[in-house]
């Protein structure tokens, strides 16, 4: 029989877990209900579970094609502007995290194309399916990203700073400009400024330790870019603190108040693995492999990005440097 140290009582893993449904049906009184897009993704993934043990029921929006879309179900089309939300389905929230991943693939026209039109046709199309339910007293959070601000080199960028100039800062303004509409009609509208998430189970940093493992990880260019991280679990508590406090609206930072550059973060995550990490990659060669726009706006791109607004609310952040967010997550 197990035992939940944290406790301090010594409680039996069948005694905690009888707290945790007695907790569940008590949140479940609330009756909260909660669509989400991207529910399968890192993030989506994540708050779909912590959402679960808060007793809060969450529904998945299904992505289809005009082909298929069915009249009676929550749905969306990503490339289509078009979004369904029938009015029985009774969402108390919208949280928009879907999107055609960024890094995935080499860009080119197609995959330009398929980045801009996922994000700002499917989120005007969210919101035109929230403006027809016509119901005001819901909440829709939206993604977005730092890539807001474009690469800035070291200049401590806030919610108030101006957007920067590059494809990825044209979509997110353009990104932001779509969710935005939604407050238009009363909708409490909060828009997430995501910085690099740190998990185990997805995003960049698997991909990121592939290398490190193998004793040939080592800076990217020359090491002084910023990299604006957040831990999984400090991002899925950001969002439900934005979801549960109807006082919050406008845009969010979501980062650690401590980022790093991409040395000091290479120096982390060799330390975390107990590899060498005495390589690197020059520009130059990351130019060539991923394109040079690519290359300047994803892994050589500079934010400095603060969470000021979020310190502003109080909220507490779990983890406070690099180290100890890597070491939690066991890689």
């Amino acid at each position: 029989m197990g035992v939940y140290p944290a406790f301090g009582l010594g409680w039996s893993t069948n005694k905690v877990e009888r707290f945790r449904l007695s907790n569940r049906r008590l949140y479940k009184e609330v009756a909260m209900r909660v669509a989400i897009t991207g529910a399968s993704g890192l993030i989506g993934r994540h708050l779909r579970k912590r959402l679960d043990e808060m007793g809060i029921e969450t529904l998945s929006v299904k992505r289809v094609d005009l082909k298929t879309n069915p009249p009676n179900e929550i749905w969306w089309d990503p490339y289509g502007a078009k979004a369904n939300i029938p009015k029985e389905t009774q969402i108390d929230a919208l949280i928009h995290l879907g999107g055609e991943p960024v890094a995935s693939r080499r860009w080119n026209a197609t995959v330009r194309s398929n980045i801009y039109s996922s994000r700002v046709y499917g989120t005007r199309g969210l919101v035109e399916a929230l403006k027809a339910l016509g119901q005001t007293n819901l909440s829709f959070i939206s993604a977005s990203a730092v890539g807001y601000y474009g690469s800035r080199g070291a200049e401590v960028l806030t919610e108030s700073s101006d957007p920067g100039t590059g494809f990825l800062a044209r979509v997110c303004k353009d990104w932001e400009k779509e969710a935005a509409k939604a407050s238009d009609f009363g909708v409490r509208t909060c828009i997430l400024r995501t910085g690099i998430v740190l998990a185990k189970d997805g995003g960049a940093l698997p991909k990121a330790a592939i290398p490190f493992r193998l004793g040939a990880g080592g800076r990217l260019g020359d090491g002084r870019s910023y990299m604006p991280w957040i831990h999984i679990d400090d991002h899925v508590e950001a969002v439900i603190k934005l979801l549960m406090d109807q006082g919050t609206s406008g845009i969010y930072n979501l980062v650690d108040p401590n980022p790093v550059t991409n040395s000091e973060f290479t120096t982390a995550l060799s330390k975390t693995l107990s590899r060498p990490a005495v390589l690197s990659v020059p520009a130059a060669a990351l130019e060539l492999i991923l394109g040079k726009e690519m290359a300047n706006e994803t892994v050589l791109a500079s934010q400095n990005a603060r969470p000021r607004r979020l310190e502003e609310l109080g909220f507490s952040f779990k983890f406070h440097d690099i180290y100890e967010a890597l070491s939690a997550l066991d890689l």
